[in-house]
């Protein structure tokens, strides 16, 4: 079993002993990952954001969108490329099975038996402890523009926090993009890997609560509270 250490959210710890406490880390209610770092390929491309994996804490469970978007790829190389795999980080505590993805949706449909669950081996260096794959048939590739929409039951979002080292930097999440190049029938690939990027919260088209920023507020409420009753 491939467990590495969390990434936090924010040293909130540090942050609140002036006010005379210390508490353990909260939880964020949406995170995106960012996937824009080349990590390796058949053809040496620029850092761009090639997809988004975008995790929402829905009750017991996170809901996850995953866009692609190869267009951005520079110099036209992506205009007729797809992703045929996302690969991302679990701790594996608790145990997935097949039916703990639920709820496919998105312009790509895909199922529970698409992910694999700690599949063996390395791939450019990563041990990620889940996989998608999606299909390489002509009529059913996984383009620009669309996205897949899943739930997995039972988790939080801070299980999907495990940093993965590998051939590039480390990371929480790697796409496989294939018919690279400039033109139609491009024939390289590329692999980028990529980390959190800027939370739907801070995104104006996009609000999403953030119970950390309210937390911290009140918090704050009380120590300024606590001020005044000293003087």
């Amino acid at each position: 079993m491939k467990l590495q250490r969390k990434v936090t959210q924010g040293n909130f710890s540090s942050a609140l002993i002036g006010l005379g406490m210390i508490v353990a880390p909260l939880s964020a209610s949406a995170l995106t990952i960012d996937i824009n770092t080349y990590v390796t390929g058949s053809v040496t491309a620029a850092n761009a954001t090639v997809a988004t994996l975008t995790l929402t804490q829905n009750g017991n469970n996170v809901d996850f969108r995953f866009d692609n978007l190869v267009n951005n790829l520079p110099g036209g190389i992506g205009d007729d490329a797809y992703i045929s795999q996302l690969l991302f980080s679990y701790d594996g505590t608790p145990a997935l099975t097949s039916a703990s993805f639920i709820n496919f949706g998105g312009t790509q449909l895909v199922t529970s038996a698409d992910f694999g669950i700690n599949p063996p081996g390395k791939d450019a260096g990563y041990d990620f402890y889940l996989d998608l794959d999606y299909p390489n048939s002509a009529a059913n590739r996984f383009t620009n523009g669309e996205f897949s929409t899943w739930t997995i039951s039972n988790v939080v979002i801070n299980d999907f926090l495990v940093s993965v080292s590998g051939s590039g930097p480390a990371s929480l999440a790697m796409v496989h993009v294939q018919q690279v190049g400039a033109g139609p029938g491009g024939s390289n690939s590329v692999k980028y890997a990529g980390s959190v990027g800027t939370p739907p919260s801070q995104d104006p088209q996009n609000p999403v609560p953030e119970p950390v920023s309210l937390a911290l507020i009140g918090i704050g409420l009380v120590g300024m509270g606590a001020a005044r009753r000293r003087k």
